[in-house]
């Protein structure tokens, strides 16, 4: 008996100071949680704010260096206008300044250093802007690059000490995670086995209870397995999503940069705004599918099957891709070999994405000197469809065998050396194989390493009922000459001018042109047309030009064939006696037009960029929108309409503005979401419950980034009479405020 109750007594003995530990080491754990949270929550409010901060205001340096030289010199005719604009951008960078100092969290001379570095550029970039109005360009140039330049690299050295810390800090709470999370298995290891020896001695439901504790603990690792996963399809979004957007984004800028300095080349200008157009729509689209966060996530992209004309395709990404490949030195090549039709339907922008990541990476892969070829052929049209075969061919490095089961594999690159030596995210093999699948085509790949890639794309189009037909018979009385010294070039374009009606001839080489056109002319039968490639080997298109002229005169007409910007030698080749100029990769409806152009059939083929101007003549728009530079954009827009326009800063001032106004002095608002003080929302049901006679007439239209089916929606239900998203669609905005104000 004294045995048993010995026994009972040290068994309650072993409970308690289990029960005991149980208690401390659940302490631990609960406080080394807490910590872990309150650590995660300092980091993610700090480090993270902090990083993303600094990289903002690194991105806006590089912008700003990258423009400051154009943008003193020749984008703005005023002192104040130049003021203005810098001064937008020092106020911005000054905020950044001020809030990373509020959240950062090394040493506050880092701080003091990047303020003082940003303060020095903001001097000598002033310097800089007086200096550029008593000097020429050249000087101006050299200016930059010895007095102003060397302190945007300092900027951007304290910026990247502050990055390198908030990293540091990000960096580290995975290491923290990480040692908790070990310390938490010890503590979790010891009440286990304690507890093993308490269910021993104790009864079932000590045993479910235990359980019920083992519990717990793998909720919690499997709450942290998906935490991960989460972060992991975060970075894969936005790896993908940058990839994409800087694409359009880099054709804007070159585009932007070569209408700069063609201001006085109408045509060039017209060129350059209209390739602008295409890529901001390419690029509004892409924008739109994220912010459709439930395509998304799903996996699923739209297809939009549209008509469109493979000219439009190619024009909005080959001369980029010359561009590109020049400026790298290497050669670019774009053929084509039985194309039926040009009017086709399909999604164009789906097919120049994948068209341009293959081109992209075949000019990134091959070296100085290489060769990439873009060769397209057209099936059989049959029961109204076609396929197109795209092949794209480098003599770069290639790739292994072994490689090439994971080419299409998210992130996947054949080493370590290939990320550091050519740069990307691994990610544009994956993209492209999905969109390829998604418009229900193949893509294959054939490579060996040190021989080059070739690419095969096959996709599927339709063919559109009201394909314009070939005006045949209308061209016969032509005589045309194409000279060029590349064999597929020349046949391609004598099928197109068969198609035409037109049975041209052609030659590889410039002197032998000459030679035929002389002996065309001494039979008086001169040819019409000359159709001449700017670059060849022996006699280049405008000294052919200049034989021409020298030896016939002027009645042949001469046509430059260039697949290069020719703005470098318009002036050289005008002066030689050059009619006109068209683009390769040559198609049936350019080169109707541009013989329509200079022989003066004009057969209303040209699609000029214009922008539709609507007139508001006498018209008063009240304007709430709260940031500066988007303000500045909406009436600059609306003012081309000859309205006046009254801007208010937030939602109740365009309410007070408003009230305070008598009956019919407004005819339209236009109203931001996202303002201080008042919300867009709210100020419309303010405006359509207040006592004003116009309050229930008055249009408002939404003009807000918040671009959701459902913001729609709710700026309907506020009171609204319409929806326009941002970046502004400027022939959508004048269209949408004439329904209204009719």
């Amino acid at each position: 008996m004294n045995k048993e109750k010995k026994s009972s007594l040290k068994l309650s003995k072993i409970s308690i100071l289990i029960c005991v530990a149980a208690f401390f080491f659940s302490g631990i754990s609960i406080l080394i949680t807490y910590g872990m949270n309150q650590n995660a929550q300092r980091m993610y409010e700090h480090p993270y704010a902090v990083s993303n901060s600094a990289r903002a205001m690194r991105s806006r340096l590089w912008d700003m260096k990258s423009f400051s030289g154009i943008l003193i010199t020749h984008a703005f005719q005023s002192k104040d206008d130049k003021d203005s604009f810098f001064q937008n951008r020092y106020d911005m960078q000054k905020r950044e300044i001020e809030n990373i100092r509020k959240l950062y969290l090394g040493p506050d001379e880092d701080v003091d250093a990047l303020k003082g570095a940003m303060d020095n550029l903001i001097e000598v970039q002033t310097s800089a802007v007086a200096y550029a109005d008593h000097h020429s360009e050249d000087e101006v140039r050299e200016y930059m690059d010895v007095e102003v330049y060397p302190y945007y690299d300092r900027v951007s050295d304290c910026l990247a000490t502050i990055i390198d810390f908030a990293d540091a800090k990000i960096y580290s709470l995975n290491v923290q995670v990480q040692k908790a999370g070990g310390v938490s298995t010890c503590v979790s290891l010891m009440i286990a086995f304690s507890t093993i020896g308490l269910t021993i001695l104790s009864n079932r439901q000590e045993r479910r209870n235990i359980e019920a504790l083992t519990a717990r603990e793998h909720d919690l690792q499997d709450a942290l397995y998906l935490a991960q996963q989460s972060s992991n399809a975060k970075k894969d979004f936005l790896s993908r999503m940058s990839h994409e957007i800087r694409t359009p984004m880099n054709v804007i800028v070159g585009m932007t940069a070569i209408a700069g300095t063609n201001l006085d080349d109408k045509n060039r200008m017209k060129d350059c705004l209209s390739k602008i157009a295409l890529s901001s729509k390419h690029l509004l689209a892409l924008i739109n599918d994220v912010l459709d966060m439930s395509k998304i996530e799903e996996g699923k992209l739209s297809v939009n099957y549209e008509h469109f004309e493979l000219s439009q395709l190619f024009d909005s990404f080959v001369p980029s891709i010359y561009s590109q490949a020049a400026a790298k030195g290497r050669v670019f090549e774009c053929k084509f070999e039985n194309i039926i039709s040009e009017n086709v339907i399909g999604d164009s922008l789906r097919v120049s994405q994948i068209l341009l990541n293959l081109l992209s990476n075949a000019i990134k892969f091959t070296p100085e000197g290489g060769t990439i070829r873009l060769i397209v052929s057209q099936a059989p049209v049959k029961n109204g469809h076609t396929k197109l075969t795209f092949r794209v061919e480098d003599n770069g490095i290639g790739m292994s065998e072994e490689f090439q089961q994971h080419l299409f594999t998210p992130f996947e690159q054949e080493d370590g050396t290939i990320s550091r030596r050519y740069g990307g995210t691994g990610l544009g093999m994956a993209i492209t194989k999905n969109l390829v699948g998604l418009l229900g085509g193949t893509i294959r790949v054939n490579s060996k390493r040190g021989e080059g890639t070739v690419f095969t794309v096959v996709l599927p189009f339709g063919i559109s009922e009201e394909t314009a037909k070939s005006e045949m018979g209308c061209w016969d009385d032509l005589k045309v000459l194409i000279v060029d010294d590349d064999e597929g070039t020349c046949t391609h374009a004598s099928m197109l001018l068969k198609k035409m009606g037109i049975d041209a001839e052609w030659v590889q080489h410039g002197s032998i042109a000459v030679q035929m056109a002389l002996k065309a002319h001494e039979n008086s039968c001169d040819y019409d047309v000359c159709l001449v490639d700017w670059k060849m080997p022996d006699m280049d298109g405008i000294e052919v030009t200049r034989r021409i002229r020298e030896e016939i005169g002027p009645d042949t007409l001469v046509i430059i064939v260039s697949a290069y910007d020719w703005s470098e030698i318009e002036e050289e080749a005008k002066a030689a006696g050059a009619n006109a100029f068209i683009a390769k990769p040559l198609f049936e409806s350019s080169l109707c037009h541009v013989l329509s152009s200079v022989i003066g059939r004009d057969r209303g083929t040209e699609e000029e960029f214009q922008a539709s101007t609507a007139s508001f003549e006498g018209k008063r728009f009240l304007l709430a929108e709260d940031n500066e530079l988007n303000r500045e954009i909406a009436v600059e827009i609306l003012k081309t309409t000859g309205a006046e326009i009254i801007c208010a800063e937030n939602g109740k001032e365009a309410v007070d503005r408003f009230n305070g106004c008598t009956a019919g002095y407004y005819d339209l608002i236009l109203m931001d979401i996202q303002m201080p003080v008042m919300d867009g929302y709210d100020a419309a049901r303010s405006i359509r419950q207040s006592k004003h006679e116009d309050a229930g007439r008055i249009p408002i239209l939404a003009m807000t980034a918040n671009a959701f089916r459902e913001d729609e929606e709710d700026a309907l239900a506020a009171g609204m009479n319409g929806h326009i998203a941002k970046p502004i669609d400027v022939d959508a905005l004048y269209r949408t405020m004439s329904e209204l104000l009719r």
